[in-house]
């Protein structure tokens, strides 16, 4: 790393301009290239034979949508050494009914209050501690920590706390088994105080704060998501931000599951869960896929007085970024031309392209295609897809599966899928490429802009903080 100019009287150093012949003439170099390979593009043949078409819902049940979307901005406070910097983080699920949208398209003009059915939106904030920033003289890993344990017990709308719900998926309470425990490796205060302790053994009797026995400092269940790993009391916890929004996204749809669990299991049928992004969880926070997925499982069996044997899960990941949306877009003539011929024949939504290991390895991302580990095996709580619907719209979609992660997977894995990509199909929005209303609309109403959210928020923080 270079010499940066500290009081702006020295220039900075400057890189060299003949270091790379080193590295170019380096036997080591050369031969790991030349063993390096990069996935192929997909010839239209292999894309075609593998598409499966979409049909019409006999019955759509679907009747409400929920999309839930978060953005986060950091802001500085003290531009002086050092620097110090707070995270303010904006989420929240829309929910809005399909019956109004599909109103709205009828119309010749849109009227004000009736655009407003669909802004129906309860909006989560959070301020986080992100660099050389104190509460009441903790470290920086502490402050954060007590900062998301309290937005976890706080409160929703009189209903139960996000705790709960973390709770309910940790633990797995909709198996009403006592006997699931989770372990922390090591004591989540170990960075900052030297803690010795290891192999902590939380139950679902483990309250929302308790004490180390060692150290006595406090062990909260949102230590389950192992933030701390990624805190530095020096260069901060930039790190932590974008997975623990992730975390909350998810967390969020899985509490409107909770609470509708909780009152009316059956209602879950009626309801299409939107997230921004795949079904999927990043870093420290992946340790929460394997009950998620086992979530969706025990949904899709479940059976009701009634008889009624349909999954109650609807829920899709739909991504608007990355490799796979790239893959996508390569690929839509042929995927384009194979919907044509399967529109003349057949009555369907569109069509589905399901994506297995040897696709993905082949395609999409460096790696094995034989392998049997199934792609995201760790971090994925659904297998990807790409659907193009009748209307020309492509969608990097993720959907649970039956049985969770397969190496292969096949239509009749994914829950609900028909129902899915149909209610999927009627929420296009024509304003951007490939895009949905309701993830659209709740972008809107919560991402924080560079210019001005930024600014505000940063003579906002300055204002109030201490310095």
């Amino acid at each position: 790393m270079a010499y940066s100019s500290v009081r702006g009287r020295k220039p900075m150093e400057r890189a060299s301009k003949i270091s790379h012949t080193n590295i170019i003439s380096s036997p080591q170099v050369q031969a790991l290239l030349a063993q390096c390979t990069v996935p192929r593009p997909a010839d239209p043949a292999t894309v075609q034979d593998s598409v499966k078409p979409v049909p019409k819902s006999e019955s759509q049940p679907i009747k409400h949508v929920v999309a839930v979307d978060g953005s986060f901005r950091e802001v500085v406070i003290r531009e002086d050494f050092p620097s110090a910097t707070i995270t303010f983080i904006a989420f929240g699920p829309l929910i809005f009914e399909l019956e109004d949208l599909r109103a709205l398209d009828r119309e010749t003009f849109i009227a004000p209050e009736d655009l407003a059915k669909l802004k129906k939106i309860q909006r989560f904030q959070l301020a986080l501690p992100t660099r050389n920033i104190s509460r009441s003289g903790l470290s920086l890993q502490r402050s954060i920590r007590l900062t998301v344990h309290e937005f976890f017990s706080e409160p929703r709308n009189g209903g139960p706390t996000l705790y709960h719900t973390l709770q309910w998926v940790v633990f797995r309470r909709w198996r009403n088994s006592t006997g699931i425990t989770r372990t922390l490796r090591n004591c989540p205060n170990q960075q900052a105080n030297g803690c010795k302790r290891q192999d902590i053994v939380l139950t679902p009797q483990t309250k929302f704060e308790s004490r180390c026995t060692e150290c006595g400092d406090p062990i909260y269940l949102i230590d389950v998501l192992r933030l701390e790993e990624l805190i530095d009391e020096e260069q901060g916890a930039g790190r932590v931000t974008s997975y623990l929004l992730s975390a909350l996204e998810t967390l969020v749809l899985v509490h409107l599951i909770h609470i509708l669990w909780e009152m009316k299991p059956t209602a879950l049928r009626e309801i299409l869960f939107i997230k921004d992004g795949p079904l999927a969880l990043f870093g420290q926070v992946f340790t929460l896929v394997d009950a998620l997925r086992d979530l969706a499982d025990f949904l899709a069996e479940y059976h009701d007085p009634a008889g009624t044997t349909r999954p109650l899960l609807n829920i899709v990941g739909l991504e608007k970024s990355g490799p796979f949306v790239e893959h996508a877009t390569h690929i839509e003539k042929s995927l384009d031309e194979k919907l044509q011929e399967l529109k003349k024949s057949q009555d369907i939504t569109g069509i589905v392209l399901p994506l297995s290991n040897e696709y993905i390895y082949k395609y999409v991302v460096p790696g094995d295609p034989g392998s049997t580990i199934s792609y995201g095996q760790n971090t994925y709580w659904g297998p990807k897809m790409i659907f193009k619907a009748n209307d020309g719209s492509t969608y990097v979609a993720t959907v649970p599966a039956l049985g969770g992660h397969k190496p292969t997977p096949q239509y009749s894995d994914f829950v609900n899928l028909t129902d899915v990509l149909g209610a999927v199909s009627e929420l296009r929005c024509s304003m951007y490429d490939n895009a949905l209303i309701p993830v659209a609309l709740a972008n809107r109403l919560v991402s924080l802009s560079e210019v001005p959210s930024s600014r505000i928020l940063e003579n906002f923080a300055k204002g109030v903080v201490k310095m």
